[in-house]
């Protein structure tokens, strides 16, 4: 059975929009108005391109097929970091990496019966879906009914792991069964302009601020950035766009590349004090989240797998009590 582009929709997990363009499924973690902000000459960062990517996207359905298989074409990706993950009944059954090629396919084969299927697609591409075919029926699995948004950089973005699936934010996902949207960015900062902060259409329950650990360094006072004056200006304009909306804040984790922990530790204060104005913002110290040692860094700044099992129950148990 070949399901088309727009049944993949009913299936999909982690994305604001959605795109069926030339039979092709396309899964975006950004709101168009967003990502069309992106591309004035307000952000020369490149963020642009990292916000097509697919982040923690999942495909989740059941069925009773013992095949799975597609095509799929993708782009601007980093190649250690993106992989296609199936999970069957809770369970890691395979990892299929992929390559430098645009275009390539993907063939699962599973057990009989009845099973739930989660489906992790690459964090750190630009990844597309077509010619999805099951041997089989399938049945959809009930929409979440709590949904959560996470403003982030490069670690929300997927960055680390070598497995999508063991990214922090599919990890929450799974933990909780929670609709969460990553809008992580790699490279983004504490960034106080509205469109970037409205995930239009979303609606969030709950905000997950996971930011700070980029543009800390000094030296970027002298490229007009103020890291203070934006941290203060972004949860003024934050709570206002989401007055009643419980807020969590995650500050940046330990890391250990020549950091100036002086500066690193201002930062971070700034970042607590700026929280500390409102009530309804709770703050977790990311310094208390993953063990200080570099077995649970990628590159001595992005956790690994193992490394983001901390931030996925930390964020967990926070998300319970706000």
């Amino acid at each position: 059975m070949k399901l088309s582009a727009k049944t993949l929709i009913k299936f999909a997990r982690g994305g604001m929009t959605y795109t069926t363009d030339g039979g092709v499924f396309r899964a975006f973690r950004f709101s168009k108005e967003q990502i069309e902000y992106m591309r004035s000459d307000a952000f020369d960062q490149g963020w642009t391109s990292w916000a097509m990517h697919t982040g923690a996207v999942r495909l989740e359905f059941k069925t009773d097929a013992t095949k799975i298989s597609f095509d799929y074409v993708s782009s601007s990706f980093i190649k250690e970091s993106n992989t296609v993950d199936f999970i069957v009944n809770g369970k890691l059954e395979a990892v299929y990496r992929v390559d430098e090629s645009p275009k390539g396919h993907i063939e699962h084969t599973m057990s009989e019966g009845y099973k739930k299927i989660i489906i992790c697609l690459p964090c750190i591409a630009s990844f597309g879906i077509k010619h999805f075919t099951l041997n089989g029926g399938y049945k959809s699995v009930p929409f979440p009914s709590k949904r959560v948004l996470i403003l982030g950089d490069s670690i929300t973005h997927g960055g680390g792991p070598l497995m999508s699936s063991a990214t922090y934010v599919n990890m929450l996902a799974m933990k909780t069964g929670y609709e969460i949207v990553g809008q992580g960015i790699a490279g983004y900062r504490y960034e106080p302009r509205e469109p970037m902060m409205v995930a239009n259409g979303f609606n969030p329950h709950k905000v997950v601020v996971f930011l700070g650990t980029n543009y800390y360094e000094a030296c970027h006072i002298e490229e007009g950035y103020d890291y203070k004056k934006a941290v203060y200006e972004f949860y003024d304009k934050l709570t206002k766009l989401y007055p009643n909306t419980p807020i969590l804040c995650v500050t940046p984790l330990w890391r250990n590349n020549d950091v100036d922990w002086e500066r690193f530790n201002w930062c971070i204060d700034t970042i607590k004090s700026a929280c500390a104005r409102y009530e309804r913002i709770k703050v977790i110290d990311g310094l208390d989240i993953v063990p200080h040692a570099d077995e649970f860094f990628a590159d001595k700044i992005h956790p690994t797998a193992y490394g983001s099992t901390f931030i996925a129950s930390a964020i967990e148990k926070a998300l319970k009590e706000i």
